[in-house]
């Protein structure tokens, strides 16, 4: 099977005619890649290249909508001991690294061992592992301090932003992933080659023909840097590229234009993350709980819903979303909209308005992302109405990430994530949290995070994690908003993008394309 040729000019993209085959697959991303070594931290210009590139351990994608939690990658299959300390991993005995060396056990060692040495981003899901030992080429036995009932689910999902594994052979002799000659010229064992990084326009990959798990029908695959989302519509529309990713979605109250478009499929996927607002509770009025739950009721979700997604949103008053049901705790409820309560807090809270009608002012920002750029326009709207002088604050994807790790925002739009393991708790809200940007911190909600995927028996954790999300919605270090779907616009003829029931449990990520495949009758 041939795929259809991309008709964008090579102008475009500062890359050579010739280059562009007749199997080009282009695939817009909003940023520009800070390096092609993932290890070191998460760089949201790097996940699609680097996720084609390299291979990892185990994978999730998509397919976690379905119940597939993890699936292997460069592991065929794994064992796990009664006790959950103990997880043996056999690798697939054709994986080879693109400069034709074998793919070893080792090479999984010194890269987990090289990221806990760091401190990587990665090295929070490897945080129990006591030893990594390697009986022969093929096999890891990776033994835990203690059982942890999320270890392989959380490690598949964080795999894919920065748990690459590098080869030993090429980087023993560099002092980290950040330094040598294979920083921006990146040898992996994944479906695609490194080509050419032209700065400001594109990084190209090629099909890996000894992949081993078979070559991708995509000959060459181009992401492209296109921060402007109505660049990136006006060129999808124009026939430049066959999948409009769901972070340049127009707004959902557009979809029915284009659901009426035959010759544009508009793809929906469900997901285990929500919308949200993270409060920075270092600003003088956000670290007053009841000035949070002001907030929380002058959030009008219907009104929001109304506005901006065509009512087709789910409003999420949980600590939690629905695929993941089993989890929720539906006695912990973030509040109603209500703005007259929210007056009267604001007032409780020693924040009354002054001559001027206001109480004190918020930037609000958030990713360079329609659903979020219309949550926070709403919400803007809404938090003046009650007297806050709220503004908006806005960045380029890679610059919003960089401050909200920085803590250099008042309050964000962003995605909470309630799996593939209720583990996330621990992520998002435990003080060394790695997605707690908030300064929040709780005692027992440590403790009880700490100890609950230690946990066995399912009911037993499920009380520790109803106790947890009690806390959060008591302190209101984030208030939900919605429950994420994921829109996204795709050609017809064209399957197997991330999004799509076709690349579930095969994309190799959520940034990955290896199960992509295109029109029959492509030339």
């Amino acid at each position: 099977m041939k795929l259809r040729t991309s008709t964008i000019l090579a102008a475009a993209f500062a890359l050579p005619t010739a280059a562009l085959a007749e199997t080009t697959l282009v695939m817009p991303q909003q940023d520009e890649p800070r390096t092609l070594s993932p290890g070191p931290s998460s760089d949201t210009g790097g996940h699609g290249p680097t996720s084609n590139i390299y291979s990892h351990l185990v994978v999730m994608d998509w397919g976690i909508v379905e119940g597939v939690a993890a699936y292997g990658d460069l592991a065929d299959s794994w064992e796990v001991s009664e006790d959950a300390t103990t997880y043996t991993f056999h690798l697939n005995t054709d994986a080879r690294w693109h400069d034709g060396e074998d793919v070893t056990s080792q090479d999984v060692k010194f890269t987990y061992e090289r990221i806990m040495e760091k401190g990587y981003t990665f090295s929070s899901f490897l945080r129990d592992v006591k030893s990594i030992e390697t009986p022969n080429d093929d096999t890891v036995v990776i033994t835990l301090n203690k059982p942890n009932m999320a270890f392989l689910p959380m490690m598949a999902q964080g795999a894919q932003w920065t748990g690459k594994i590098y080869p030993e052979h090429l980087w023993a002799d560099q002092e980290g992933f950040d330094t040598g000659p294979y920083v921006n010229e990146p040898i992996g064992s994944g479906p695609f080659k490194f080509v050419r990084w032209d700065r400001g326009s594109a990084v190209m990959l090629e099909g890996n023909e000894d992949y081993f798990r078979g070559a991708p029908e995509v000959d060459t695959l181009i992401f492209r840097t296109i921060p402007d989302a109505n660049v990136a519509r006006a060129e999808f529309e124009a026939g430049q590229f066959p999948y409009l990713p769901f972070n340049y979605a127009p707004p959902l109250a557009e979809a029915p234009i284009f659901e009426a478009d035959p010759d544009i499929n508009v793809v929906y996927t469900p997901s285990h993350f929500s919308r949200d607002i993270q409060l920075n509770l270092n600003h003088e009025a956000l670290g007053n709980p009841k000035v949070r739950e002001a907030i929380a009721y002058a959030m009008d979700r219907e009104q929001m819903n109304k506005l901006a997604f065509n009512n087709s949103w789910t409003p999420g008053y949980y600590a939690g979303v629905s695929s993941l049901q089993k989890w929720v705790n539906e006695g912990a409820r973030f509040p109603e909209h209500d703005a007259e309560k929210a007056e009267a807090l604001l007032d409780e809270a020693g924040f009354p308005r002054g001559d001027d009608g206001w109480r004190f002012s918020v930037k609000v920002t958030g990713p360079n992302i329609s659903d979020c750029s219309a949550i926070t326009e709403i919400l803007v709207r809404q938090l003046r109405e009650v007297g806050i002088e709220a503004a908006l604050d806005r960045f380029d994807q890679s610059t919003w990430f960089s401050r909200i790790q920085d803590k250099q925002f008042d309050i964000s739009c962003y995605f909470g994530r309630y799996g593939p393991d209720p583990d996330a708790y621990r992520e998002h809200f435990s003080t060394d949290g790695a997605r707690n940007f908030m300064s929040y911190s709780d005692a027992e909600l440590d403790e009880l995070a700490k100890e609950a995927n230690t946990i066995r028996d399912e009911a037993t954790r499920k009380q520790m994690y109803d106790r947890i999300q009690e806390i959060v919605v008591r302190d209101m270090p984030y208030i939900n908003v919605f429950e994420e779907q994921k829109t996204s616009l795709v050609r017809p003829g064209w399957t197997g993008f991330a999004v799509m029931p076709g690349g579930f449990n095969k994309s190799i990520s959520w940034f990955g394309v290896y199960g992509v495949s295109g029109p029959e009758d492509a030339e």
